[in-house]
């Protein structure tokens, strides 16, 4: 399992029989907690994350070992946002608290809010909050509110808020 100060991989507290990343110490609302980096794709995996529609990060570190991006799972009222960073080094994904988070929570992340469409889509989701969407999807199946209040906060990677 991959090790960092501050997050582990442990049991999901809400999914059942899955792995998740846990906080292990506090974080306030906009803090990078790790970064998701590793070759580019230009198809979606189960693991990826889009950075673009051709461009896909699968959570791999170069000696082959699944990264912690590979164990975050979706909520749909989640406490972390992913922000796809294309500066002066490699192409990689930003994990930044959406509102502070206490020890022990888990971090997840709306899939709908990175990826147009999902390899795991309509399967049910677990995510248990008051905002469940009933099953898991893509941005261009995100209900018209979700998207609205997404917006506004800023959360929608930048290439799905090109397409029409």
């Amino acid at each position: 399992m991959p090790k960092k100060d501050g997050i582990a991989v442990e049991r999901s507290t809400f999914v059942k029989d899955q792995f998740g990343v846990i906080a292990k110490r506090d974080y306030k609302k906009g803090e990078v907690i790790f970064a998701v980096e590793g070759p580019v794709m230009p198809k979606p995996t189960k693991y990826s994350f889009s950075a673009g529609l051709n461009q896909h990060i699968e959570p791999i570190r170069k000696d082959g070992i699944s990264d912690f991006g590979h164990y975050l799972n979706h909520s749909c009222d989640p406490n972390v946002v992913v922000r796809p960073i294309n500066d002066e080094g490699p192409l990689r994904i930003d994990v930044i608290a959406r509102r502070d988070i206490r020890a022990g929570e888990e971090l997840a992340f709306d899939y709908a809010s990175l990826e147009y469409d999902v390899t795991v889509a309509n399967s049910p989701c677990q995510c248990g909050t008051d905002k469940c969407r009933g099953v898991m999807h893509g941005f261009k199946d995100m209900p018209e509110d979700v998207k609205e209040r997404y917006k506004e906060e800023g959360i929608i990677a930048p290439y799905l808020l090109s397409l029409k």
